[in-house]
């Protein structure tokens, strides 16, 4: 006994035993060579207070008599295992039973482990040296456990934290490089600007007084057409003919230098200091109207208009002026779209009905516009092109490549939104823009 007790001396302290017995004079010796090596020793006689004292005092350990009297140790064991408070203690039966079949239920319903009467105290104190010793195993891997899944915890935190801070880093990133290509095409615009103004509208003017002196001539030819042989008559009135072709091309092709020019400068106007509060949805129906009456004015473009707007969303602090010419670039591009599918599918002779969807969305902080159409969409081998300066698939003559280019650096870098576009080549082109409910920067009194 003395091996066994020196064994388990230092693992004893600060441990409890509950013993639970109806006839506790008979385990006195048990009890008194327990406490004698350090153990804290509970006794209870029945089984309500045995689950009473092992909620309140939570014992490392439970060594419950099997035949026990209004509630068998049996039953006792059950709710013990039952109850949250008690689930994890061990429990070592003490019995005189020796039915194999006894054991086998007290195993079942949750014991670790059983000693026979008369006790032997060699037995017991190794007993509970080994399932004391796997409790506080036990507990020291629980804790173990709650440890590790808190670092896990914590590191998925820090992975979130990272991945949020890089993406804002990419954001930044996305709109100092905005920035650095305004500040280019700013410095570049301001000289081409100034050199390029007074020679182009020379070329304008004496492209188109060459086209009305060309006028002139065809008159004068066609009086002196009887004087004139046939043959050379129609000789002068072709080369005459190029002239005047010759002479409208420049023009055209100079007016379409001018338009370059006035958007180059318009991209590097943008600034962030004239800021006030606007309705965001007066400033698409506006732009809704303005892009749309146009076509309608000019092709007899038969197009359904769907708004669907978020009224829980109010004026919002931003560059009204900007914003308006963002909405027009884009809308604008939409009716080009539903206008080139209208023309492809009449000339197929299929049916189409040419629709433009605008809604919007409050996501608290921020604000979400989405602009749809069903027009002829884009293609992925372009999808990430068409943000670039110049970046155009109009044909000569009706685009400089400048309008998405512009709305991105209005809404990334003038507003710090973000702009994305979903498109299926052929079938349909949805616009989608975040833009800030505040900007953190002066506004002006609100836009009536």
């Amino acid at each position: 006994m003395d091996k066994v007790a020196n064994n388990i001396e230092n693992k004893a302290k600060n441990s409890t035993i509950l013993i639970v017995d109806d006839h506790p004079i008979d385990l006195k010796l048990v009890i008194t060579v327990l406490e004698s090596y350090n153990f804290k020793v509970l006794v209870s006689v029945d089984g309500e207070n045995c689950l009473k004292q092992a909620i309140e005092s939570s014992p490392d350990i439970i060594l419950l008599d099997v035949l026990m009297p209004i509630i068998d140790g049996f039953e006792i064991c059950k709710r013990l295992k039952a109850t949250p408070e008690t689930t994890d203690i061990p429990v070592i039966f003490m019995t005189a039973l020796s039915d194999i079949e006894d054991k086998i239920t007290g195993f079942e319903l949750g014991a670790v482990d059983y000693v026979t009467k008369p006790i032997i105290i060699d037995e017991v104190l190794a007993r509970v040296k080994v399932h004391i010793q796997l409790r506080q195993l036990t507990e020291k891997l629980k804790n173990k456990n709650l440890l590790l899944l808190e670092e896990i915890t914590q590191r998925r935190a820090a992975e979130a934290k990272l991945k949020e801070t890089l993406r804002q880093l990419q954001t930044a990133q996305k709109q100092i490089i905005a920035k650095e290509k305004l500040a280019y095409l700013g410095t570049l615009t301001s000289g081409i600007a100034h050199e390029l103004c007074n020679p182009l509208n020379f070329i304008q003017n004496f492209a188109q007084l060459s086209t009305d002196l060309v006028e002139d001539l065809m008159e004068e030819l066609a009086l002196e057409s009887n004087k004139m042989e046939a043959e050379k008559f129609e000789e002068f009135q072709e080369i005459v003919n190029d002239i005047k072709h010759n002479s409208d091309s420049i023009y055209q092709h100079g007016k379409r230098a001018e338009k370059i020019i006035k958007g180059m400068v318009r991209h590097a106007q943008i600034d962030n200091n004239n800021l006030q509060y606007s309705d965001i949805h007066k400033m698409l129906n506006e732009s809704l109207q303005l892009a749309c009456q146009s076509l309608w004015a000019k092709q007899n473009v038969p197009m359904k208009i769907k708004t669907n707007y978020d009224e829980s969303i109010s004026k919002i602090n931003l560059s009204f002026s900007d914003i308006f010419q963002a909405f027009m670039n884009i809308i604008d591009n939409s009716c080009y779209a539903l206008k080139t599918k209208l023309e492809q599918q009449t000339a197929a002779n299929q049916d189409f009905n040419p629709t433009l969807s605008v809604e919007t969305y409050n996501l608290g902080e921020k604000v979400e516009i989405h602009i749809y159409d069903n027009g002829i969409g884009i293609s992925s081998k372009i999808k990430d092109k068409i943000f670039d300066p110049f970046f155009t698939t109009k044909p000569p003559g009706e685009g400089v490549g400048l309008g998405l280019s512009l709305v991105h650096q209005i809404i990334v870098g003038q507003h710090h939104g973000s702009i994305k576009v979903e498109t299926q080549g052929g079938k349909y082109a949805e616009f989608i823009i975040e833009i800030p409910m505040t900007n953190s920067t002066n506004f002006l009194p609100e836009q009536h």
